[in-house]
């Protein structure tokens, strides 16, 4: 051999040596980075994995595409406050749609358990209801139906109370979930009573049916509706198969779960509806069969329960509706067939029940709605024919009732909606007609009602909603274009509202169990879905004779890669014909941390 064909080899040998050292250390790269991953979590929708499936180290993805990438919502719902902390539901592309908690910091919020794993849309836990220090809500684990359940903040303390229908009816379980001290009051339909009225003290043998008040089957719209607390007393409505639907309380015994009044005398029954409480009484719309659906009240008494103003003259109905107690005054909507819908007050007396203002006159639809209470100050949503539907306010008195203001100039409206109060302060949500629906305050006056940030700036979606006050500060759900629908904190202030935690991420995906096997190269191609942008690899696992491979997404949808033989896998295909071989695939969304899963493949050749 020549000096300049030795020359030649050596530098090829040299080339060859540098490429095997490079992939021996990308294998060790990739055999630690499998070594620590850890925490199983549960993928939504993959198809029959033959592994356990592992987070992947917190890294994110080194997708170039992640910069403008927004990620899937987790759609918060049912923000529900318990002290200073919020309990609410959402899906975070992993568990599905399951029970989480927030302290308002990215550290404090957190899935609190997954209760259903690869839960479906209706097997979410719902009806978020606190009992002092204690959450309860009903939800299905998959083997006992929907029943009631309570947490504590954590999953050990996260469990089913009772087993109420043993046959784990859809329909049976827990509804109307209502607090009335220390005690849970609900409706439910244990397989043999029908459905009647139940309490709970968060324990299994504190968790009761309180009466049997119609010995009949009571279907899913025939047990008690309504519920609500006046005091230390429940107030409900419920059919008793001799007196139609009228006006029960109970104690949360027995005997003292009785019929306050038989309104309407006969089956028929006076269809209670609307209840809303001031002290130690109750406020609610009723017929009596002979003045239509009109005020009434109750102390508990037969004697006092009363109709309080036949508004709508003869057999006419005003239809009481967005009953709002505000210092002592009892706020409502009401049609006395003369004014339309208007806004309307009650101290308990007919002489006291007075129109407060007809905000439309001549308008004969729509009235004073979302009736809110801040202080001694009742705010609502009215349209008076000039400005659209827009934010004001009532002192009581006629003069009193004023548009704050004209949020969306001229005939449009800003349709406030999801009125709260936080903190001394009233929060809604509104379109100004520049930057869409937004997230605003007010202390009543104009200059005090402002937009506290514009979360979105495109303004093109639905804007702000599920807002929830928990010890001063205001929770909600929003997008704002880059991470999806997501959990929200404002203490009022465009700095102070930001978003908590941006939970879905994007980490979900599904990887078939199946693919399109090309026999003439030994290759398998799959098509597997992801929820959001970032990086898919694929690595061998336990000496398999597949090449390592990694592929981008530049968004939700599906990601096509291909299993490929090793050198040494060829070898055996073209021996046998076919190769077994286990895979790993983790996705790394552009959001966070990434997740993995582990599958069986065959790899054929012919």
């Amino acid at each position: 051999m020549s000096r300049r064909r030795r020359t030649a080899h050596e530098k090829v040998v040299r080339l060859r040596v540098a490429q095997a050292k490079a992939r021996r250390r990308r294998a060790r790269a990739g055999r630690a980075a499998g070594a620590a991953t850890a925490a199983a979590v549960g993928l939504a929708g993959l198809a029959a994995p033959v592994a356990s499936v592992a987070a992947a180290p917190s890294t994110v993805s080194s997708n170039a595409q992640c910069g403008s990438a927004p990620t899937p919502p987790s759609s918060p719902n049912d923000i529900t406050a318990v002290g200073s902390s919020v309990f609410f539901t959402a899906d975070d592309g992993l568990h599905g749609r399951e029970l989480w908690k927030s302290d308002g910091t990215a550290a404090g919020t957190m899935l609190v358990k997954d209760v259903v794993p690869g839960a479906g849309y209706y097997d979410r836990p719902s009806s978020l209801t606190a009992v002092g220090d204690t959450l309860f809500f009903v939800a299905d684990d998959g083997k006992h139906g929907r029943e009631l359940w309570k947490s504590d903040g954590t999953a050990a303390g996260t469990i089913m109370v009772r087993d109420i229908d043993s046959d784990g009816g859809y329909y049976s379980g827990p509804t109307s979930l209502t607090a009335v001290g220390d005690t849970l009051f609900f409706s439910a339909d244990d397989g043999v009573h029908g459905r009647e009225l139940w309490k709970s003290d968060g324990t299994r043998a504190g968790t009761v049916m309180v009466k049997d008040i119609s010995p009949l089957d009571n279907g899913y719209y025939s047990g008690p509706t309504s519920l609500t607390a006046v005091g230390d007393r429940l107030f409900f409505s419920v059919d008793d198969g001799v007196h139609g639907r009228e006006l029960w309380k109970s104690d949360g015994t027995g005997a003292g779960t009785v019929l306050v009044k038989d309104i309407h005398p006969g089956e028929y029954g006076s269809v209670v509806g609307g209840m809303a409480a001031e002290g130690d009484t109750v406020f609610f719309s009723a017929r009596d069969g002979v003045h239509g659906a009109e005020l009434w009240k109750s102390d508990g008494t037969a004697a006092g329960t009363a109709l309080v103003k036949n508004i709508s003259p003869g057999a006419g109905s005003s239809r009481p509706s967005y009953l709002t107690a505000v210092d002592g005054t009892m706020f409502f909507t009401a049609d006395d067939s003369e004014h339309g819908p208007a806004l309307w007050k009650t101290d308990g007396t007919e002489a006291g029940t007075v129109l407060v203002k007809d905000v439309n006159p001549g308008q004969s639809y729509y009235g004073a709605t979302a009736l809110t209470a801040v202080g001694g100050t009742l705010f609502f949503r009215a349209d008076d024919g000039t400005h659209g539907y827009e934010l004001w306010k009532s002192d009581g008195s006629e003069a009193g009732t004023v548009l704050v203001k004209d949020i969306n100039p001229d005939l449009y409206n800003s349709s406030p909606y999801s009125l709260v109060e936080s903190g001394g302060t009233l929060f809604f949500t509104a379109g100004d007609g520049d930057h869409g629906r937004e997230l605003w305050k007010s202390d009543g006056t104009e200059a005090g009602t402002v937009m506290v940030r514009d979360i979105q700036p495109s303004g093109t979606y639905y804007g702000p909603s599920d807002l929830a006050d928990a010890d001063g500060i205001l929770f909600f759900r929003a997008d704002d274009g880059l991470h999806g629908s997501e959990l929200w904190t404002s203490d009022g202030s465009e700095a102070g509202t930001t978003l908590v935690e941006d939970i879905n991420a994007g980490g979900g995906f599904a990887v078939p169990s199946e693919g399109k096997a090309d026999t003439r190269n030994g290759t398998l191609k799959l098509k597997v879905s992801v929820d959001g942008a970032g990086t898919l690899a694929v690595a061998p696992v336990g000496g398999s004779q597949i090449k390592p491979s990694a592929t981008d997404a530049a968004r939700a949808g599906t990601v096509t890669v291909t299993l490929r033989p090793t050198r040494a896998g060829m070898k055996e295909l073209r021996k046998n014909g076919v190769l077994r071989v286990r895979a790993k695939f983790t996705f790394t969304p552009c959001g966070g941390g990434g997740s993995s899963v582990v599958h069986r493949y065959t790899l054929r050749l012919r």
